[in-house]
């Protein structure tokens, strides 16, 4: 089944950024797909970037830690090293990439505070490695912590994630619904589009209810969700 759904326009935007050598910071709502876009653009780009995706939520100790394990995964078996304290990993990790064949995108996912350590890391790898990055910020991140995230990326590009079309979200649906008995009509398509507002997320957990599967109870929930998106609206 197809997962990824239209923004033609936003994919072809962030490849060309990141072929200018460009850095992006991407912000949206939870839920609307920027993570999902990313990991989309880092397929079609395969052979050209090596995407390494790090959940910026974590301490900048244990995001160093956890991407020190992926790029030495090969020494798993090998006898137990010291412990490596946290500027010594952050050191290595930007000799590692700075060394390695090919260019590296660093993906900063789940971007919702940006503590100065945090800042400071960034800072760091921008100077010291030959690392790109993607940068997934939350939206209710602060002003002032944005545009520190801008400077220290500098050159880099901003781009807005908003909510899928209804001919792009009726895809989404018509998809996620194939196979299933009876299958919907163009009718219950454009109503279930309708009661999820473009929210990819919002379309995935519609089309994964029990009430989705007949059409009788398929009826039933686009009522219940036409009564929740009138309450949403007030």
């Amino acid at each position: 089944m197809k997962m990824f759904f239209a923004r033609e326009k936003e994919t072809k935007q962030l490849i060309a950024s990141l072929s200018s050598g460009r850095n992006v910071i991407l912000s949206g709502m939870y839920g609307i797909g920027r993570t999902s876009l990313v990991r989309h653009v880092s397929r079609l780009m395969q052979g050209k970037r090596e995407f390494l995706f790090a959940d910026f939520s974590n301490t900048p100790d244990r995001v160093c830690r956890e991407l020190d394990n992926r790029l030495t995964r090969e020494t798993i078996y090998k006898k137990k090293a010291a412990p490596v304290r946290y500027k010594s990993r952050r050191h290595r990790l930007a000799a590692t990439v700075s060394k390695g064949a090919g260019q590296h995108v660093l993906v900063l996912d789940n971007i919702a505070k940006l503590t100065a350590q945090k800042l400071n890391l960034i800072r760091y790898w921008v100077s010291e490695s030959s690392f790109q990055f993607v940068a997934i910020t939350e939206t209710f991140l602060g002003e002032d912590e944005l545009l520190a995230l801008r400077l220290a990326l500098l050159p880099a590009d901003v781009m807005r994630i908003g909510r899928l079309p209804m001919k792009d979200s009726m895809e989404m649906i018509r998809a996620r619904a194939e196979g299933r008995k009876p299958s919907p009509t163009e009718q219950e398509l454009k109503a279930l589009a309708l009661a999820a507002r473009g929210y990819p997320l919002g379309i995935v957990e519609l089309m994964s209810t029990p009430a989705m599967g007949g059409r009788s109870k398929r009826h039933a929930a686009l009522r219940g969700a036409a009564v929740d998106k009138g309450k949403s609206d007030d």
